[in-house]
Formats: structure tokens, C-alpha cells, sequence
């Protein structure tokens, strides 16, 4: 089971993106944050796997707060503003979400996602 957060400070994103990952057997939800300040809570007191993170937040952006994470977990970009998938991609974003996107562009990121963890997983699981 793949953990993810979402960081949006819109409701309805938050939404879209919880009813697409009802749709994926592997994927759930821990929780939802409004904000950069509730994401790094929740990050402290859980396992994530995955973030779903919004860039343009009120307090603090998308980017600076992975910017702040030492090891942050695997980050798939969900945002209005394509000026920053440049910047994205340089911070290791898995993907780049533009909304609004669809549940099959949704998956396609998600699948690349899923594929970097369970490659992470088995290559920590081996023994020599």
C-alpha cells in the first residue's frame, strides 16, 4: 500500500484527488493539508510515500517547502501554473500535474510513482 499526502489549499483539488485514488487499489490517502505548516506535521508523525503537493499555498509554496525537507518523499506537482514544472522537475518531482487533469493523466503519474517505490522497496528487501 502506497501512503500519500495531499497539499492543496483547495478543497475541490483535494476532492479530485481523493475520488482518484478511490479508483487505485494501492494507493491511500493518510491525509489532507491545507497548508506547508500542516504538511510537515503530518509528515513528522506518519510514513508518506507519496506527496501530492500544490505550489501555489498561502504562508509557504509548493517549492519551497520541499525545498525545506531533508528526505522528502516521492512528489507528484498538482498546480494551475505551468511557469513552474522547470523548477519542478529540477527538484525531482515525479511528475507534474496541470489542472484541471484527468483521472487517466492522474494514473499515468501515479503508476511512475508507484514504479520508483516498489523498485526503493525490493532493492532495500535484498540480501546479498
Amino acid at each position: 500500500m502506497i501512503k500519500a499526502l495531499i497539499v492543496d489549499d483547495e478543497p475541490l483539488a483535494q476532492e479530485v484527488i481523493k475520488q482518484y485514488a478511490l479508483k487505485l487499489p494501492d494507493l491511500e490517502i493518510t491525509a489532507s493539508c491545507n497548508d506547508a505548516i500542516c504538511a510537515h506535521k503530518a509528515l513528522q508523525e506518519q510514513q508518506i510515500d507519496l506527496l501530492f503537493l500544490d505550489i501555489n499555498m498561502p504562508k509557504l509554496s509548493g517549492i519551497s517547502f520541499l525545498k525545506t525537507l531533508k528526505n522528502p518523499p516521492l512528489v507528484i506537482f498538482t498546480t494551475a501554473y505551468s511557469e513552474y514544472a522547470l523548477e519542478g522537475y529540477e527538484l525531482n518531482a515525479i511528475d507534474y500535474l496541470k489542472k484541471p487533469f484527468s483521472f487517466d493523466r492522474f494514473c499515468k503519474a501515479y503508476f511512475k510513482a508507484e514504479e520508483l517505490i516498489n523498485l526503493k522497496s525490493g532493492a532495500n528487501t535484498k540480501t546479498d
